[in-house]
């Protein structure tokens, strides 16, 4: 069984009592000595790490090596997971590395804090506080060598979580150190300030990086733009659009963007315009980014009809609509109160092999009163691509606007989790398709049947299964 993690801790541990692993004898983590069966050392593939099992089996059988791996086949184990995304397994084998005693070095322990990082992105929570405490614990105890991938790691992590003004702190505390981070560090933080309404603290920021005679980057730019833009503070966007050409930096794609969405909600479309048209006459190629947030500028000033001349525009350029474009394309249409093309565009979108999402379906509802046939397809859809909590809330709302579900709509709810193996949440809206008299379709009544069949099932869950199948039968 994996343990329990607290990285940090592993961290100080592992540097400041010098554990290593030299011999047959592996030290544990109280120092008492452990003896492991060797094995031949043979070459390690990562190739077939598949499933967390594979690579906790893999990091088993390299410490059973003779002679031991060296730390960078480790890294290499630990990065091979990592890139798989499994952020929470690589940080527990770091944790086992650490009960062994095995040395690391700075390229350990930038994986250990970019998976720190990525954690807290991904919705895991918590291991960004982690990552925050382990790099204070090696720059207070110089436990390694600090290099610009761990530090863009750390600021950029935190930036990304929603605390820029600790990852601001921290680039302040690096210089204390004696090491400068680099323009990218700087970059981060800015960038995360910016987007967060912090531009005081931005522009302070900026400052300081100047006098460490840290040079903007066009990124630094198009970060405090982009914050300008979104306070809708279009003045000093601009007054900084123009400073990049004093500078000897050119604007890119980016920086246009910004200024046409943040002109576009400022409802001041001349200006809008003028930046787009401007966009090519620089040498610069639009983007999807670009014309969709010219699209939903007009949209929303309803100018239906130069919005959609634009989208068949942006076709003609061969520039790819996406998802994004096609729902304030629906948004549009659905606000002009074209109902039937709103629906045909649905299944051209659908047709081009896009799936809707909820901010899709979202549209439809809000700018429609939508019958039970569109929300048996738009719930399906959700279901089918695993939004089940979206589909929930969807068949909460058909409820509240008097539309209820029917017998296609829990077969299909049905069907969607069964293929999925969610059995016991199939159990709710089988029961409720009993009491009301449906019928199940002969697609699920077979998986219902095949499920009874199955061995190691819970008798809670077997008896519920038996109850609603003979319900179903009567």
């Amino acid at each position: 069984m994996m343990m329990h993690l607290n990285v940090s801790d592993a961290a100080i541990q592992m540097f400041s009592g010098g554990f290593t692993v030299k011999s047959s004898a592996s030290r544990d983590f109280i120092g008492e000595k452990r003896q492991f069966p060797r094995q031949p050392r043979y070459r390690v593939d990562f190739n077939c790490i598949r499933e967390d099992s594979d690579a906790i089996r893999s990091f088993r059988e390299m410490t059973a090596m003779w002679p031991e791996p060296s730390i960078r086949v480790y890294n290499n184990l630990l990065s091979d997971i990592a890139k798989k995304e499994k952020y929470s397994v690589a940080l527990n084998v770091f944790g086992e590395m650490r009960h062994l005693g095995i040395a690391v070095d700075a390229y350990t322990m930038n994986i250990v804090i970019n998976c720190c990082s990525l954690l807290k992105r991904m919705d895991f929570a918590g291991e960004i506080a982690e990552a925050e405490a382990l790099f204070k614990k090696i720059l207070s105890f110089k436990l390694c060598d600090v290099n610009d991938v761990m530090i863009l790691t750390v600021v950029n992590g935190l930036s990304k979580a929603g605390n820029s003004l600790t990852a601001r702190d921290l680039l302040v505390a690096f210089g204390k150190t004696g090491y400068e981070a680099n323009v990218r560090a700087y970059n981060a933080v800015l960038d995360g300030l910016s987007k967060h309404g912090m531009l005081d603290d931005a522009l302070l920021l900026l400052s300081e990086m100047v006098e460490k005679g840290v040079s903007p980057s066009i990124f630094t730019y198009n970060a405090l733009i982009d914050g300008y833009c979104l306070r809708g503070e279009m003045d000093r966007g601009k007054e900084l659009f123009d400073s990049m050409a004093k500078a000897g930096l050119k604007h890119d794609i980016f920086t246009y963007c910004s200024l046409i969405k943040g002109y576009c909600k400022k409802g001041n479309l001349d200006e809008a315009w003028r930046f787009f048209h401007e966009i090519p006459r620089v040498g610069l190629n639009h983007t999807t980014v670009s014309y969709s947030t010219m699209i939903q500028g007009l949209m929303r000033e309803n100018r239906f009809a130069d919005g959609w001349k634009l989208f068949e525009d942006m076709e003609a350029q061969q520039v790819h609509p996406n998802l994004h474009t096609y729902t304030i394309l629906l948004d549009g249409l659905c606000r002009n109160q074209k109902i039937d093309e709103a629906f045909s565009f649905l299944k051209v979108i659908e047709e081009k092999g896009v799936n809707p999402n909820i901010v899709t379906y979202g549209v439809l509802i809000n700018g429609l009163k939508p019958n039970l046939e569109i929300y048996n397809m738009m719930i399906d859809s959700l279901y089918q691509q695993g939004f089940d909590g979206e589909a929930k809330s969807l068949i909460s709302e058909m409820k509240r606007n008097g539309c209820a579900p029917d017998s296609v709509t829990l077969n299909n709810i049905i069907w969607n989790l069964m293929k999925r193996n969610k059995v016991h949440d199939a159990i709710p809206f089988l029961e409720e398709m009993c009491n009301r008299g449906f019928s199940a379709h002969s697609a699920n009544m077979s998986m219902l049947l095949h499920e009874l069949q199955g061995e190691g099932k819970d008798d809670n869950l077997q008896e519920m299964i038996e109850n609603v199948v003979l319900k179903l039968k009567m």
